[in-house]
Order: C-alpha cells, then structure tokens, then sequence
C-alpha cells in the first residue's frame, strides 16, 4: 500500500471550535489523553497502514504543530524520499485573499504537492475524528468495488439536535455499499450511517474534481465535491465498527478524554494487544511522586507530576503539581499546571501552566465544564 496510496490531512477547521484551547495552536496540536496531540491518530493509523507519504495542510497557529511533528521521527517517517511534509497556506498572488472557505481551497493549496507525489490514491482526512483503524481494509474494498470514492461511515443511533448539526448522513445500499444520497446537517435523521470526514479517490481524480470546484466558485468538500460525484459516479461506503470520537466541540474534547479512562475503549484504541499502536513525541521525565496524602482513583496520570491531594476520575498531564489537600475530579489537567494547597477543582478543563492559588473552587458541569486557558493564573 505505501506505494499506491497516499495521506493529505488537513490540520485544521474552520467549522470546530475549542475556544481557549485553540488560540495559540492549530485544532491538530490540541493535547489529548495525558501525552499525546489529536493528530497523533491520524498518523499513527496511516503509518501503521503502510502509508509512507502523508501532507498536512495548516492555516493558521501552526508554530506549536511544527514543534510536535518535527521530521516526523516519532512516526517513521523521517525518510529521505517521501516521509512528513508540512504545508503552510497557499495565497497564490499578492493580492489573494488568504481566507480559507472550505476543505476545497485547502486541498487546492497544497496542489503541488499532490502533482508531484508519485502514489495513484490520496486517502483524504480531517485530523480529529479519533479512532484506530487499518487502512488497508478501506484500500482494498475501495478496489473491490472499483469505487471513484469510498468514504468512510460508522453506524450511529438515534441522534439529538445538536448532533444532527454537525453530522453529514449516507444512505447506503445495505448490500453493496453504494451511495445514493448524502444528506449535509440535516433537520431530521433518516438513516443511521454517519461519515467520518475521510475518503480515498484516485489522485488524478482529486485533482480534476478540485480544480473544477474552484473554477466554478465553490469551496465545500461534502456538498460541491462528495454529494455531486454521488449523483455522477460511483461513491460506496466503508462501514467502520470500532470506537470514534469526533472532536468537534469543548463537550466532545471533554467527553473523549474522560472515555479513555474506559480499559475497553483505552484497549481498543491504543492496541494494547496488537500492532497498530499509537505514536506521539517522546519526552523523557522523571516518573511521578505520590505524597502521603495522595488519593487517586480511577485517573491517568503521566510522568514528572508530584501528587500530594485526591485525584479521581481525572486525567493529568505531565508535570502536573497537585497540593496537599486539594481535590481534583472529572477533570482535565495539562502539562506544568499547578493546583496549590486545598483546592477544589470539579467538571473542568485546564490549559498548559495554569496556577491555581491555594482555597480556590472551580466546579463546572459535565455538560459545561469550566475552561482556563493557558498560563491563566486564578
């Protein structure tokens, strides 16, 4: 497969919104799970899938990416030919508007790239629909099917409002897979299959379907490229039946890291019992110091942290300081914070290096958690 197909994800969003967690890096470089970055996911499956050639394509905020990835070492993917390239935005012409409308202009952007990349297939993905899966197997129903595109579902249920908004429905023949319709944030469900913003095409293809979106003046990858080669050609659907969590808001970033603190979810996703492994940026520190007062259930806590106070049901980045008699639960701790002496922290999101002075209360709710944002001091 590393010869045939290639990775173009795109490090940012315009749609998703994380608020405070996004101001200073790109929707990619958002920390997740104690150590690792969202875009860790993406990679680590496409490496794991023989993927040897992977674009990601950046808008804006990306110092804090480009610091992450580096040469794509962590990954294996610092080769002399091919490997990890990072593609700042393109603005063709000094007076260009360097505003990005949709997934189109971003793909129309890193065109060179794609023009001289060797590989006949592109697999076409977001960078935060979070999940643990092979490649290959879409590669080879792809083939099978001799698809023009195959975009990648995953079976839902009954969904509320607020998630209809933000989902792009299929309607697939039970059988075949083949795509009849594509229904983009619909006001009703219909059916119960939900596509997970990645798809494979032929690389020419991609090319010619992009270059006549722009020419015509439209920027949307599901409604102006997916939803019209439906009506045209033959798109199937790949069903995948493994854990996916999209991050697509503050209460899915919430929702996602406290559902890894699930062994059966943690197992499936990391492969503990197999080889598709998640990698991220190694950072070598002293393992974690547990105080006499220390309580911690039921959390993950990384290295270098100092844990004097009760910690439940939490996750907790390196270098984490957590005071004698504070107590922090259903919360999300990043790196080099500082929760002082007898505070109470319940339901929230902490940025890197956030000082919590001692005493301090901060309680949220599961639904809206309390967000501070990084170097904040409260």
């Amino acid at each position: 497969m590393q010869n045939k197909v290639l990775g173009l994800v795109f490090a940012d969003n315009p749609e998703v919104d994380l608020g405070v967690l996004m101001n200073n890096r790109s929707l990619a470089a958002v920390p997740v799970g104690g150590r690792y970055r969202i875009i860790d996911f993406i990679l680590s499956n496409m490496v794991n899938s023989g993927i040897i050639n992977i674009g990601i394509t950046t808008q804006s905020n990306y110092q804090s990416l480009m610091d992450h990835i580096g040469t794509g070492r962590s990954w294996d993917l610092d080769r002399k030919n091919e490997g990890l390239f990072l593609l700042p935005p393109y603005i063709e012409s000094a007076t260009a508007s360097d505003t990005v409308l949709g997934g189109i202009d971003t793909i129309y952007g890193a065109m060179d790239y794609l023009k001289r990349s060797r590989q006949e297939y592109v697999i076409v993905s977001n960078c935060n629909t979070i999940c643990n899966i092979d490649y290959r197997k879409v590669f080879k129903a792809h083939i099978d099917n001799d698809a023009d595109i195959t975009m990648v579902c995953f079976k839902v249920d009954k969904l509320e409002e607020s998630e209809l908004k933000r989902s792009i429905l299929v309607n697939a023949n039970e059988k075949s897979g083949l795509i009849s319709d594509i229904q983009i944030y619909p006001s009703k469900q219909s059916n119960n299959l939900s596509y997970m913003h990645t798809f494979i095409i032929k690389r020419e293809l991609l090319i010619d379907l992009v270059e006549d979106c722009v020419s015509h003046g439209e920027h949307i990858i599901s409604k102006d490229l997916l939803l019209r080669r439906v009506k045209n050609g033959r798109v199937f659907a790949y069903t995948f039946d493994g854990y996916n969590q999209t991050i697509d808001s503050i209460q899915t970033f919430f929702k996602f890291n406290l559902d890894l603190l699930n062994k059966e979810v943690r197992d499936e996703l990391f492969a503990t019992d197999g080889d598709n492994k998640i990698y991220t940026k190694p950072k070598d520190m002293t393992p974690t110091k547990y105080g006499k007062g220390a309580d911690v259930s039921a959390s993950f806590i990384a290295d270098g942290c100092k844990i004097d106070g009760v910690v439940k049901n939490s996750i907790i980045f390196r270098g984490v300081n957590v005071g004698s008699g504070a107590s922090i639960e259903n919360s999300i701790i990043m790196q080099q914070s500082d929760i002082m002496d007898n505070c109470m922290v319940e339901n929230a999101i902490f940025d890197k290096e956030v000082i919590l002075r001692s005493g301090k209360k901060l309680v949220g709710q599961e639904t809206y958690p309390v967000v501070i944002g990084k170097r904040t001091v409260v």
